[in-house]
């Protein structure tokens, strides 16, 4: 029964798989409207401050550039207004990166993003004697935030604008990049998409890889490593669940080892699906095997199986005695 039933949610998964295909193919979509939030690294001192007017012109022009190929885009802004962040001082790239994960661990589904994408942008005055030039280095790094990995970065590329003969202070500077918004916008926006192309890369079979996962091919998205925890549970039953998991589960690779004795175990499960998807078949499964004193806690890439009940025989009833038998 089990079996059947695990083949066919794989065979739903090819078919919306393919379907999803044609979709991609209607659209020319890259993104597959995959949610990502987009944020500025100005630790630098001869950075853009990420609060600044030009800053917000550039996330601003980012997001139509995203959008063009259907991403989702969560700026900081909409981070800071609704998680009560204060981006009012520098913040250096892992100070951001944790910003954004914090966002996305608070349980509000428009945080739960996929992709984090952190750009820096350095201006500055270039004095060639016989004119002046505006000099503008991008550079950028993209986290998977669903797997907690760091994906690659892009530059730093140098871009030069022309300015004023007097350009000399942050206002020039700063107009001079205000000008050049969607030119700066549009180079972080091309260079993330190469990088973010790998969160939704076309497999095998020709279908879009949507959120990360492969459908049921087993071809394509990224490997990410699940942490399984099995509480109050015998090791018989943890391993009739693991061995359905590698045997049946779609886009399994490999297991990890098993640490920890009962009533705690826990292993490591390296999948290419998503962790909704997995979480989806750990309650189908749990289901098949008639357990239902359990429940599936999910944080993140953590996985807990709790088992509220005895997991033993019930105790045989009492003989009643005396002159009540």
């Amino acid at each position: 029964m089990r079996s059947i039933r695990m083949a066919a949610m794989a065979a739903i998964a090819c078919v919306l798989s393919l379907y999803a295909a044609k979709a991609f193919a209607q659209q020319g979509a890259t993104g597959t409207d995959i949610p990502i939030i987009v944020m500025a690294d100005d630790s630098d001192e001869l950075s853009i401050p990420s609060n600044s007017s030009v800053s917000k012109i550039i996330n601003t022009k980012i997001k139509e550039q995203f959008s063009r190929y259907h991403y989702y885009v969560v700026s900081q802004d909409a981070v800071a207004a609704n998680q009560g962040f204060d981006f009012n001082r520098r913040m250096d790239s892992a100070a951001v990166l944790r910003a954004a994960m914090m966002a996305k661990k608070s349980g509000q589904p428009e945080f739960d993003v996929r992709g984090v994408v952190i750009y820096k942008v350095y201006p500055r005055v270039k004095d060639l004697g016989f004119a002046k030039q505006i000099s503008v280095e991008i550079s950028g790094e993209i986290h998977d935030a669903d797997a907690n990995r760091y994906i690659g970065d892009f530059g730093p590329m140098s871009r030069t604008f022309p300015a004023p003969a007097d350009c000399n202070d942050n206002a020039c500077i700063s107009a001079v990049a205000r000008e050049k918004a969607a030119d700066i916008a549009s180079i972080v926006a091309d260079e993330a998409r190469k990088k973010l192309a790998l969160l939704t890369k076309v497999n095998g079979t020709g279908a879009p890889v949507v959120n990360g996962a492969a459908g049921a091919s087993g071809a394509g998205g990224l490997i990410t490593t699940y942490n399984i925890r099995f509480e109050n549970f015998q090791m018989q039953d943890v391993l009739k669940i693991k061995g359905v998991m590698e045997g049946e589960f779609p886009d399994f690779v490999r297991s990890g080892k098993m640490g920890g004795s009962e009533p705690i175990v826990e292993y490591g499960y390296i999948s290419k699906a998503p962790q909704n998807k997995l979480l989806e078949w750990l309650y189908v499964l749990i289901g098949d095997m008639h357990i239902t004193d359990a429940k599936v806690v999910a944080e993140g890439n953590t996985f807990t199986i709790k088992r509220f009940a005895s997991d033993l025989p019930p105790p045989p009833p009492p003989t009643a005695g005396g002159r009540f038998k």
